[in-house]
């Protein structure tokens, strides 16, 4: 606005300066020519300049009407002020010498604008000289980040200029700077935004400006098992496309389990067209298998012997010397079939197990690396077919995700697996390697990932914090818990439900002595089998919504970890119910309510 403004008053004033000269040869008054003469030169040195610099201020966006006549009716109300209560102040009598006075001073300040914005555009002009790149995240486990980060960092290694966001820190106004976007976006529980893209939801639907300088790509995560497959990621799809934003591609789909997928090959693709000038060696890729690790399996026993529930198993894996994690963070898991499993397929196919293969960088015998597949899906090689191109043609087993239950410096890496079990009774696969068909000291296939949005708050000395859990949900919390015992943070409130507390009380033993050593200030613990009348961990936050209040009041921030239907949800409404569905998204914004629910 105040470009446009300036545009027009150098006009105003370079036919001011014009015509004062002509009113000056036909008018009868006396003038001071010494004084005047000097200012009017200022002036039209002070014109000439603004009117040089004036290529190198940005270009001026046009306007719809009905804007454009507000801004210049503001502009003329404006001039009119000036005139009626600051011209009479002039040290001048004349109205001539008056207007003389009042033209300078204002094109000394559009002179000094003009300026200004002549050195923030070159300040900026390597990054807009080429393509000025937007990459956008909405994650709610880490990996769409993570993904986003790599993109980010490809492109940035080619010369561009690149912002990373998450969605609700972008404005309508930031949308309106960029050029070209990447939006790697997930879709938490049935279609919904995750919690740092919420806000964003909300607001986007209100907006109304053209985004039709935006060329943009969407790469959407998702979980196949869930029916709205990347809902979100298509509703941020088609609300670009309502902007008239201009898709470079159209929407990936990535279901998060699978480790190859054509969608992320397809994302990759893209990069490298724009980051050709790379070569081959100097471009990264977004996935690696250089990020897999080969952990073992040290132990593992069963946590909750003679539960009426499914069983659950402490399972431990030693990774290799170095390796780091950050309480909250996530552990990937290629599975692998049962032994007696691919016996069965190698039997019915008549295929020989022993041969040796070279598979994922590795030599091993054909029957390794057919634990790894979806042996429901794979066809057995054809007549001189090569078996290592059959293999990589072969979709691989779904990955799993499990919550951390410890920290570094307890060792291994501490997962709570709950088995699950198939309308046949048979073992789900993630739950059923980890838990059954693994032997001890047998390689496990492990990827960690960072899950920065259930990462303790970055100064928590003096943060008081509620962590929420139920089932094995107490995993991810239990890895918090142990980081804020570390630090000797003793601010903790804990609210801990299962079926009953002499068989599902999963580490009572370090909640317990937590809570002797004055590091859990307050338990809450809701056993629903254990009372006739049902009680739940959100009947428990219910009933102590008081002391609720209060700690949020001294700047609490809350963890839920668990299921997301049930508990998940339950506690959402509880949480409104006490402070509201604005003081909740306030919370979100702040980072103050973290979730880890499935």
């Amino acid at each position: 606005m105040l470009q446009r403004w300036q545009t027009k008053l150098e006009w105003l004033n370079l036919v001011l300066l014009l015509l004062l000269p002509l009113y000056h040869l036909y008018s009868a008054d006396t003038l001071q020519p010494g004084s005047l003469a000097l200012l009017y030169l200022f002036n039209l040195a002070a014109l000439i300049a603004s009117f040089r610099f004036k290529p190198y201020s940005a270009a001026v966006k046009k306007l719809p009407a009905s804007a454009w006549l507000e801004q210049h009716l503001l502009l003329a109300l404006i001039l009119t002020l000036l005139c009626w209560f600051y011209l009479p102040q002039a040290p001048f009598i004349q109205p001539q010498a008056q207007w003389l006075w009042l033209s300078t001073q204002l094109t000394i300040t559009g002179l000094l604008l003009r300026l200004c914005w002549a050195v923030k555009k070159q300040s900026v002009a390597p990054a807009t000289s080429g393509q000025n790149w937007l990459v956008g995240y909405a994650s709610q486990s880490g990996m769409a980040q993570q993904l986003a980060q790599s993109s980010a960092k490809q492109l940035q290694q080619a010369g561009f200029s690149v912002a990373l966001a998450e969605l609700n820190q972008l404005t309508q106004h930031q949308l309106n700077q960029y050029q070209k976007a990447l939006f790697v976006v997930s879709t938490y529980g049935d279609g919904e935004a995750p919690d740092n893209a919420s806000q964003f939801y909300q607001l986007a639907q209100q907006w109304q400006s053209s985004l039709d300088q935006l060329q943009f790509a969407v790469l959407a995560l998702g979980d196949r098992s869930y029916q709205q497959f990347c809902a979100f990621g298509h509703w941020l799809q088609q609300w670009l496309h309502s902007r008239e934003a201009k898709a470079l591609q159209p929407l990936l789909e990535l279901d998060s389990s699978e480790r190859q997928s054509a969608a992320l090959t397809q994302w990759q693709q893209l990069l490298t067209g724009f980051t050709a000038p790379l070569t081959a060696q100097q471009a990264p890729t977004i996935d690696t298998s250089a990020s897999w690790l080969q952990a073992s399996l040290s132990s593992r026993y069963i946590a909750n012997p003679a539960s009426t529930g499914l069983p659950c198993y402490i399972v431990k894996l030693q990774a290799p010397a170095g390796t780091h994690w950050q309480a909250g963070d996530i552990v990937e898991i290629q599975p692998e079939n049962s032994k007696c499993n691919v016996a069965l397929w190698l039997t019915r196919h008549l295929v020989n197990g022993c041969q040796a293969v070279h598979y994922q960088g590795r030599h091993i015998p054909l029957c390794w690396a057919l634990a790894e597949l979806q042996l429901d899906k794979v066809q057995p090689p054809a007549n001189g077919e090569s078996l290592a191109q059959w293999l990589t043609a072969q979709p691989k087993l779904p990955l799993r995700n499990y919550s951390i239950a410890s920290v570094p410096g307890e060792g291994p890496i501490t997962l709570l697996v709950r088995q699950v079990q198939c309308n046949d009774g048979a073992l789900g696969i993630g739950s059923g390697w980890l838990t059954a068909w693994a032997m001890e000291q047998q390689p496990v296939q492990i990827r960690l990932r960072s899950h920065n949005q259930f990462h303790l708050p970055a100064d928590s000395s003096n943060t008081p914090l509620i962590f929420i859990a139920n089932g094995t949900g107490i995993a991810g919390i239990r890895a918090l818990l142990a980081q804020r015992v570390a630090l000797g943070q003793r601010q903790n409130w804990l609210l801990f439900g299962e079926r009953k507390q002499q068989s599902d009380f999963f580490f009572a033993r370090d909640i317990q002595q937590w809570q002797q050593q004055g590091f859990i200030s307050h338990c809450s613990l809701a056993f629903s089998q254990d009372q006739t009348e049902k009680c739940y961990v959100q009947h428990v936050l219910a009933e102590q919504q008081q002391q609720l209040r209060q700690w949020l009041a001294q700047g609490a921030a809350i963890y839920v970890c668990g299921s997301l239907h049930g508990m998940g949800e339950a506690v959402h409404e509880v949480l409104q119910q006490v402070v509201g569905e604005a003081g909740l998204a306030q919370l979100k914004q702040q980072g103050r309510y973290r979730r880890d629910l499935y």
